[in-house]
């Protein structure tokens, strides 16, 4: 339902209906639509936190990373598509940041104090982020893997060069 239209348009009596649950069920757990945004928001955020945590290694980082992301695609798709809409998008990329920046700093021994770190760790991260909401934009073009993979690619390439790579490879008929 929040794939298809917008929190803020979505009545509780059609998310009751559609979940099979009464309005008093509904109100002994959440507030409003905004506290059922808000708890998918938690769950989400300890999920990458906790698979970050795990998962990812300085050592070999692009394959640690193809491998939590596609973990993170393949269990919370359906959550990204609406925590990362128009009207959440900006509130969830600000919590998201401010949940995995420190964990990524200590897991690359980047200094908390340090200005440069934090503005390296925000471009990261944005950059990631900004992809990954083209691409669920777009439908998904091509598989987890293969964005994971780019974005590896990109990321401990440089973005100059593989815009350079990328226009050498495209021929124009």
């Amino acid at each position: 339902m929040a794939e298809k239209k917008s929190v803020s348009k979505i009545m509780i009596s059609e998310l009751v209906e559609k979940s099979g649950y009464n309005r008093g069920t509904f109100y002994k757990y959440f507030r409003d639509i905004y506290d059922v945004l808000e708890e998918i928001e938690r769950v989400i955020l300890n999920g990458v936190k906790e698979n970050f945590r795990r998962n990812i290694s300085p050592a070999n980082f692009e394959e640690t990373f193809l491998q939590a992301f596609t973990k993170i695609q393949r269990e919370q798709a359906a959550y990204f598509n609406i925590l990362l809409k128009p009207d959440n998008k900006v509130r969830f990329v600000e919590k998201l940041l401010a949940e995995i920046s420190p964990i990524f700093m200590e897991t690359f021994n980047l200094p908390s104090d340090n200005v440069k770190s934090k503005y390296l760790t925000e471009i990261y991260f944005v950059t990631v982020i900004s992809a990954v909401n083209l691409w669920i934009k777009g439908g998904r073009e091509f598989t987890a893997e293969e964005l994971s993979k780019f974005l590896g690619e990109v990321l401990t390439g440089g973005v100059l060069p593989a815009m350079k790579n990328n226009s050498q490879k495209v021929s124009v008929c």
